[in-house]
């Protein structure tokens, strides 16, 4: 699979998945062309991100002076820190089969048909939806960092954005500063590891609801045939029936890449769910307990923000495949088939009819194979979040 026809998709793909290697995922395409340095900076990050995390279970047993902010932040990372992890343990465990997933929907259906105008919509769009929940992600580690300075300015004391196992919230000296310094750059070496399966899943959405475009424009595009050819109406037929049947075959291809996504994202999704109530939950617990200043405020809002955002793109991006899926029978019954006569006719009806029947099956994906990842399910996860919360409170 190393030889390939290469198109602006496959590009995009491939400097996506260095990236993400890069940041610490495992490399997820065909030409395996890996820096040797990032191997083994990425074994030493997993080893210094896994002490990271223990680190964080042990202050439960060894923090004793934390305020009530700092003890609703421990409990907050202590929860989501080691799912986020999974995320990148489950692309390890799934490596193979994302690679060729990724290799179908960028190479192999793009080889037989690819709209132009389609592939840069959906370029820019996994590039604008990336860059806005990095830019999220970014400034909630800044306004961690920004709370953390205030706390020694103002109230003279440490530089606390993540509660480790020690120091000790209130211990002084130039080594429990460094210690803490480190935590707080490991944190971000963390959640840009996490920041790259963030990453992926968006894309991999985005891809996935454009290639339903795709089709669209395909079967659209079929009618073709017989308004621009010169050939006679028997060649035309038989083209017809040619491009009916490659359309058939894509489409039962993209089903499957539909499938292979669901089952190498579930635990990502499920993951994601659980992460967006609990937390959110915490974080309005934490606006409404907490000190009441503005560096409190932005910490916890840009954490929300950064939250609400990456659980959107998820689910709104596979909602989007459903979207896409529903309005690809259309495009099948506006394929041309009606140009069709005698035995031709015959046949093609017959391919129409099973055609639309394969394309009304609803196209879904599900988070504990049960919540369906949609609009309507972002808007009623995020009220139930609000609901849990005044429960609590």
């Amino acid at each position: 699979m190393s030889y390939y026809t290469k198109n602006k998709t496959s590009e995009f793909i491939a400097q996506l998945s260095r990236l993400q290697f890069m940041c610490g995922l495992t490399y997820v395409w065909v030409d395996n062309n890996k820096s040797r340095f990032f191997v083994y900076f990425n074994k030493v990050a997993t080893i210094l991100l896994y002490s990271f995390i223990l680190s964080e279970i042990a202050s439960l047993f060894t923090q004793t002076h934390l305020s009530e902010k700092q003890a609703s932040d421990q409990i907050l990372f202590v929860i989501s820190h080691p799912v986020l992890m999974s995320y990148s343990l489950s692309c390890v465990y799934y490596g193979e089969d994302i690679k060729k997933l990724l290799f179908k929907l960028s190479v192999d259906l793009k080889g037989r048909y690819n709209d132009l105008e389609i592939e840069n919509e959906m370029i820019r769009k996994a590039k604008l939806y990336s860059v806005l929940y990095v830019m999220t992600l970014s400034a909630a580690l800044f306004f961690y960092a920004f709370d953390a300075v205030s706390q020694v300015i103002r109230t003279d004391g440490t530089f606390t954005t993540i509660i480790m196992a020690w120091p000790d919230v209130k211990e002084k000296g130039f080594l429990p500063d460094v210690v803490r310094v480190g935590a707080y750059l490991i944190w971000w070496i963390f959640m840009i590891r996490a920041s790259a399966v963030y990453v992926f899943v968006i894309t991999l959405t985005i891809v996935l609801s454009h290639q339903y475009k795709n089709l669209q424009s395909y079967f659209y595009n079929l009618e073709e045939v017989f308004i621009t050819n010169n050939e006679n109406r028997d060649e035309k037929e038989k083209e017809y029936e040619s491009g009916l049947k490659i359309g058939i075959a894509l489409h039962a291809e993209t089903m499957w890449c539909v499938k292979e996504c669901q089952r190498i994202c579930s635990w990502v999704f499920s993951g994601q769910i659980t992460i967006n109530i609990t937390v959110f939950c915490m974080l309005m617990l934490q606006m409404v307990n907490s000190e009441r200043t503005l560096v409190n405020a932005l910490a916890t809002l840009s954490t929300s923000l950064s939250l609400l955002v990456s659980t959107g793109f998820f689910m709104c991006n596979a909602g989007d495949v459903t979207v896409e899926a529903s309005i690809l029978p259309t495009a099948i019954f506006f394929s041309g088939w009606h140009h069709c006569r005698g035995k031709s006719s015959i046949r093609v009806r017959k391919l129409i009819t099973f055609a639309i029947a394969q394309s009304q099956k609803p196209i879904t994906m599900r988070s504990f194979n049960v919540i369906e990842l949609s609009y309507r399910s972002y808007v009623s996860i995020v009220k139930s979040s609000y609901s849990v919360f005044s429960i609590l409170y």
